[in-house]
């Protein structure tokens, strides 16, 4: 085994990357993080796509002390999966962060987590947002607080997945210009014709 490990050490940066790309960013941290000061060089060299839906509690205790904030370009939470994960990341170390998909969540734990003002500030860099499987119950104007800070205020996005939207939603809505796709999962056929 430690022929292979001082062959893999030896591959150019570059291959390692090339290497890398077949892993997930999960794996990579937990592989090959603080096993040396190469490694941890090389790895500091990469934006990391995080995964977090699938943790139990304790991989995702032992995950995020080691995963450095600001490498992460995109983020995947299931609110669902762990206790209160949501209210536990620090949104405002993620400084390159672009891609936010959260599932299982209610439109107030998203109203909660949007009136946080420094994680707002880091949401305000997104240019994507997906929003899956949300709890529908909850007050119509948790939706309209959360759909007017997504349209409003975040001026990078592209791409916004909501779960839900009301004929009478538009009228509260000032939409954003870069917005490119807007998917809705559930919508009545009222809303399709504004």
């Amino acid at each position: 085994m430690k022929l292979i490990k001082n062959h893999f050490e030896r591959l150019a940066n570059e291959l390692m990357h090339e290497i890398f790309d077949y892993l997930s960013s999960n794996d990579l941290i937990e592989s090959f993080s603080h096993l040396n000061k190469r490694f941890t060089i090389v790895l500091s060299q990469r934006l990391l796509k995080i995964d977090l839906s699938h943790l139990t509690k304790s991989q995702y205790e032992n995950l995020i002390h080691i995963i450095p904030s600001n490498q992460i370009n995109s983020l995947k939470i299931s609110h669902k999966s762990t206790i209160n994960i949501l209210f536990r990341i620090s949104f405002n170390l993620m400084n390159n962060l672009q891609i936010l998909i959260i599932s299982h969540v209610t439109y107030n734990d998203l109203r909660y987590l949007f009136e946080i003002k420094n994680t707002f500030l880091t949401f305000q860099q997104l240019h994507t947002l997906k929003i899956q499987s949300t709890n529908f119950n909850g007050l119509d104007r948790e939706r309209i607080f959360v759909l007017q800070k997504i349209f409003s205020q975040m001026p990078k996005l592209r791409i916004c997945q909501i779960p839900l939207m009301d004929v009478n939603d538009f009228d509260d809505l000032i939409p954003t210009f870069t917005l490119e796709q807007l998917i809705i999962d559930y919508c009545t056929t009222i809303c399709l014709g504004k």
